[in-house]
């Protein structure tokens, strides 16, 4: 039993150190688009996200990460500001906490028609997994030639508040707490593809292929390595049988066949993006042709098997429909090589895809 207890202790202590928090600070927004004053929206910005980044540990996902993700889900930038858009792009990013804000002038009357005006400034401290807020920090800057000395109070009382649930630089290094980094894998989603295809070349001669071409894909995405880098597995499934008057062997002999071709492979593909619900995915790999034959006429019936390998290039064109479904359109081509002999197959497939 002593055995099996420092054993355990010794496996965990070789677990993966506790990881830093996830952090998205997004900009602090001129609300009113006030033109007066749209600069400060950078230098608030700016401000905050030093003042955090020197003081406190955390994992920042970069803007151009969650900036996309925004984009293609339909979260304005104007928006940011607001707790709702916050909290859900935090949520669609992974995020433990999410910063955001904004300001705008505020004019107070005064005695003999005077009137002074300060910008008032809000942000928000959100903890993304228990969907609540931490702090409310509200602030008013003069705006005046004070405006300029006064903008670091945003970032005085945020960090205030982010310590209470963010270790200091000096905290996380006594907790051996380290960044997780990108993952390996993310964003993993299944897809189900219908469509046509034919022969070209090769041993195109003797095959018609038969309707429909039915395929399944899953995919996830490979931040390690970049962003938009795409790890794909496929399974494809075709019919063809042998073209009437076609120079065959088991023709002469008043025989048919149905070949049935299960289609496996792999592959890697590159995710453009072409607005903020479209993207475009070419791919390029390889795979392996399992297919089985069924000879039938004339007193004749039996089965015959056989395999080869193939490559597989092509580009597939992607509409959102919501943050978890996407519909599909590609155009595809895959290369037999059996016994020397090269025969190409062009698929156009449409498809639906769900992420998990």
């Amino acid at each position: 039993m002593r055995l099996f207890a420092a054993v355990a202790v010794f496996v965990l202590s070789l677990g993966p150190a506790m990881a830093l928090q996830k952090v998205m600070i997004l900009p602090i927004v001129n609300i009113d688009k006030d033109a007066n004053f749209a600069y400060l929206e950078g230098s608030i910005t700016d401000s905050l996200k030093e003042r955090l980044r020197e003081k406190l540990a955390f994992d920042e996902l970069p803007e151009e990460k969650w900036n996309l993700i925004a984009e293609q889900n339909f979260i304005l930038r104007d928006d940011f500001h607001t707790r709702t858009a916050a909290m859900n792009l935090g949520i669609l990013t992974n995020q433990d906490i999410v910063i955001s804000g904004g300001f705008k002038p505020v004019n107070a009357k005064l005695g003999g028609g005077r009137i002074k005006t300060s910008i008032h400034a809000t942000a928000y401290l959100l903890d993304i997994k228990k969907k609540k807020i931490i702090a409310t920090v509200s602030v008013d800057l003069p705006a005046d030639s004070e405006l300029f000395t006064s903008i670091n109070q945003v970032a005085d009382r945020m960090e205030a508040e982010a310590r209470k649930v963010i270790p200091s630089k000096e905290d996380a290094a006594r907790s051996g707490l380290q960044s997780a980094g990108e993952p390996f894998f993310s964003d993993w989603s299944i897809g189900l593809n219908a469509g046509a295809g034919l022969y070209v070349s090769g041993y195109a001669k003797y095959f018609t292929p038969q309707l429909p071409a039915l395929g399944a894909t899953m995919r996830a995405r490979m931040p390690r390595f970049a962003r938009n880098l795409v790890v794909a597995g496929g399974f494809n499934f075709l019919n063809h049988k042998l073209k009437e008057g076609g120079d065959s062997a088991l023709q002469s002999l008043g025989a048919s066949s149905l070949t049935t071709n299960y289609m496996f492979s792999m592959a890697l593909g590159y995710q453009l993006g072409l607005g903020t619900k479209f993207y475009l995915e070419p791919q390029l790999g390889g795979g392996y042709v399992l297919q089985s034959t069924a000879v039938t006429g004339n007193g004749i019936n039996s089965t015959l098997s056989n395999g080869f390998p193939l490559a597989r290039a092509g580009a597939t064109a992607y509409y959102r429909l919501n943050p978890i479904v996407d519909v599909s359109l590609g155009a595809e081509s895959l290369m037999y090589i059996e016994q020397g002999t090269m025969t190409f197959v062009p698929l156009v497939l449409a498809g639906l895809h769900y992420k998990f």
